[in-house]
């Protein structure tokens, strides 16, 4: 443990989950858990059935032991040790770029959070209330430290699931199986030997993004069992000169991490996603409708368009202009704006289409689009895009959009929210089992044993069928 007089960020953290009670929750945080939980199982569903994920559980089921501990969502009832289940069900959970994308680059946390607590909560036949507090100790660690590191970690070339998820997923373990605060630190210190993710697929695509949750669900179960057993870690883990913040960024605020620790929930920033893209295309994709709604403007009439945003998101959303991979088309600016211009709506089955990115007249419209670094896209306003369409007869129209649809400052409906996730969660499940999971998450307070949620969610075909 730590030698100096005053605790460490690991060592306050721990004491911060291993404290954590049901009532310490206002009804506010734990409404908008009830929300996480609901638009991350519903992205797990329709991630199930996504064939490059095939590979994530043929590994599971082919090499990995038979133990059946948990379930692996759409499998039509398949349980493995908690650990891999964990796995495919957080990788799940990216598969489709649905979920979760609060601002300030915290990352996915549902992703990280809910596929851990669900996992360990099935094997340790937890109640509704225990789950619902792993997953806020779990959603405040990674919010936190990505607090501490954004947005430098995106420029030193790490992804945020990756570095962070570790972390959460051992604080959400360690709390299921009763870690006591000392081993809590433990499991934070060795959960930083498991952070990594390189972002070079949003430059020149691979799949392997997908697995980034999953990895770090992974990596966190098993810090919180070797801690369990006996295993130290550094305690400096985070704030040390070979730590967290500065390891994975060109800047850190270490001191960002800890006030108001344990009196603000930051699970109530949670933002959704109603495009399959990343975060930082979104109120691109919006802008774009809005011209396209009030204008009537053919596709072959355009000469040029133009968007300003983010810094960040020029590199981490602009990188790639014509894509080669479904990912590549997910995280292309240009591609998501031609799909958009062309009056084919940003639909996941369009960004699956391999034979649209080739599209003679869709690659002659992502030829036409052109960035530049907003000034006012910075702080709150990190997602701000301007759209200009600029036409051939010289022509110009232009909309910005602040906010990205399904985030706190511009919520979707709660008719909105619902039909995003039953239209996800229905690929597998029927409309019948679909109620019934809404229906127990709504009622979490009430729930002995969250075994019964985890085998609903197994109803289905799955990705390997």
């Amino acid at each position: 443990m730590s030698t100096h007089s005053e605790p460490t960020i690991a060592q306050r953290l721990a004491e911060f989950v291993t404290d954590l009670r049901y009532d310490d929750l206002p009804p506010d945080v734990v409404k908008a858990t009830k929300a996480l939980i609901v638009d991350q199982l519903a992205c797990e569903l329709i991630g199930s059935t996504m064939p490059w994920l095939a590979p994530a559980r043929q590994l599971v089921e082919e090499t990995r032991g038979v133990r059946e501990e948990s379930t692996i969502v759409g499998s039509g009832g398949t349980r493995r040790l908690a650990a891999d289940a964990a796995f495919c069900n957080a990788s799940y959970g990216q598969a489709c770029e649905l979920d979760d994308s609060p601002y300030g680059s915290a990352g996915h946390i549902g992703t990280a959070t809910v596929p851990v607590a669900m996992a360990m909560g099935e094997r340790d036949r937890i109640d509704g209330t225990q789950f619902l507090v792993s997953i806020v100790a779990g959603y405040e660690v990674m919010y936190r430290l990505m607090r501490s590191v954004a947005p430098h970690h995106d420029t030193r070339g790490f992804h945020s699931q990756s570095i962070a998820g570790p972390f959460a997923s051992a604080a959400i373990a360690g709390k299921i199986i009763g870690l006591n605060a000392g081993e809590m630190t433990h499991a934070l210190a060795i959960a930083g030997s498991h952070s990594c993710g390189p972002l070079e697929y949003d430059q020149s695509g691979g799949e392997v993004k997908r697995i980034h949750a999953g990895l770090g669900a992974r990596g966190g179960i098993d810090s919180a069992f070797l801690a369990k057993f006996g295993l130290t870690g550094p305690s400096t883990i985070i704030e040390g000169k070979r730590g967290f913040c500065r390891i994975f960024a060109t800047e850190c605020d270490p001191s960002a991490i800890t006030p108001g620790l344990g009196e603000t929930f930051n699970v109530t920033n949670s933002g959704f996603k109603m495009y399959p893209t990343i975060g930082g295309v979104q109120t691109s994709i919006a802008a774009a409708e809005s011209i396209v709604r009030k204008q009537e403007i053919s596709p072959a009439d355009i000469a040029r368009v133009r968007v300003g945003l983010a810094e960040k998101v020029l590199l981490h959303g602009a990188g790639i202009r014509v894509p080669d991979d479904v990912i590549g088309a997910q995280f292309s600016l240009a591609f998501s704006l031609a799909l958009t211009f062309s009056g084919m709506g940003n639909h996941l089955e369009h960004y699956m289409n391999a034979g649209l990115w080739r599209d003679p007249h869709l690659v002659d419209l992502m030829m036409k689009v052109e960035t530049y670094a907003h000034p006012d896209a910075t702080g709150i306003n990190e997602r701000l895009a301007n759209v200009e369409v600029e036409l051939k007869d010289g022509r110009k129209f232009e909309a910005t959009e602040l906010h990205q649809k399904g985030s706190p400052k511009n919520p979707a409906t709660p008719e909105e929210f619902e039909a995003k996730a039953r239209r996800l969660a229905t690929t597998v499940l029927t409309p019948q089992n679909f109620d019934a999971i809404l229906e127990m998450i709504c009622g979490l307070e009430k729930l002995e044993d969250v075994s019964v949620l985890a085998r609903l969610l197994g109803n289905g075909r799955g990705a390997m069928h």
